[in-house]
């Protein structure tokens, strides 16, 4: 039940929350994810947000420090990140959490690639970075490199990474003369930079529970930010090092299954075509978490019995 699978998660170094920029839901749900981890472990959060790039981290601390009403600190909030440059989704919407945050002394930590240093790779690779800018966001380079060889891989980018690139060529966001290998190599510096700067926040605060807050498609199938998270705790030797995932009130579409009154696929194998034998399977997250009580026709046949009981 809900206090059981709250208590494993705050035992866990990170947890990472999968959500829908533009739902409202998903963001009350989120505030109350965090706010019942926090009262298991009292003092031993911290929030990390893909909504703020790195060199806003100074803003995020003194909105925490901040003794102005809500009102006020959220207003220089808003400003000190640059939210309607560099996000653009509702402010308003994450301000449950913010203020959660706020109220409870939860450190906010900044996560997101800076928007320069993503529109360098966009339109020219990762060549087009400095070895300074690299290290800002990667720290394991031979690992960075070897996880595009993890099985099942490159299928996940066709499926789950490049409709991303399909959308944002389209809208003109990627320049006059898009590449996907460009787009490719933002997209996965962006994941890597993520959980690189998570992670460093856990190693130099032992025993509390990070809990990141990013968009679904970072979070699912363990091939995003959760699998890189893993990779360097390993490559780091940190023992006993737990990692979650939840989606939050994922569709359809987001198990890859076009027909939204199909049931949600919970994992898969990305197989490319014409492979002797199929791939493992990753599941679309280790939990997912509803809101309200979702359509049975959601809800995959093999996990009816046990949801109904819930």
């Amino acid at each position: 039940g809900e206090t059981e699978l709250l208590s494993g998660l705050a035992s866990c170094d990170v947890v990472f929350l999968g959500e829908h920029h533009n739902q409202a839901d998903d963001h009350l749900l989120q505030a109350k994810i965090v706010e019942g981890i926090a009262a298991r472990k009292p003092g031993g959060v911290m929030i990390g947000l893909e909504m703020v790039q790195v060199q806003y981290q100074n803003a995020l601390d003194e909105y925490i420090a901040s003794t102005l009403p809500d009102k006020e600190a959220d207003a220089a909030l808003f400003e000190g990140v640059q939210w309607a440059t560099r996000w653009q989704w509702s402010f308003e919407g994450y301000l449950p959490l913010l203020q959660l945050a706020r109220r409870e002394k939860i450190p906010l930590v900044a996560l997101n690639v800076d928007s320069e240093t993503l529109a360098k790779v966009r339109f020219g690779g990762l060549e087009m970075l400095s070895e300074a800018e690299k290290d800002v966001y990667v720290d394991d380079r031979k690992g960075f490199i070897s996880f595009s060889k993890v099985p099942g891989f490159m299928g996940y980018v066709q499926e789950v990474v490049m409709p991303s690139y399909e959308f944002h060529a389209s809208m003109g966001l990627l320049g006059p003369n898009p590449k996907q290998a460009n787009f490719y190599s933002s997209r996965v510096l962006w994941d890597e930079g993520m959980s690189n700067i998570a992670l460093r926040s856990v190693e130099k605060n032992p025993g509390k529970t990070m809990v990141v807050i990013e968009g679904a498609d970072h979070v699912k199938y363990r091939l995003g930010s959760v699998g890189r998270m893993e990779r360097m705790a390993k490559t780091r030797n940190l023992q006993n090092f737990k990692v979650k995932s939840v989606l939050l009130n994922p569709t359809a579409y987001d198990s890859l299954i076009e027909d939204s009154s199909q049931p949600l696929a919970l994992a898969s194998a990305f197989t490319p075509a014409g492979a002797p034998q199929a791939g493992p399977a990753y599941p679309l997250a280790d939990f997912i978490w509803f809101s309200s009580v979702p359509p049975l026709s959601l809800v995959p046949a093999e996990a009816r019995l046990r949801f109904l009981r819930n």
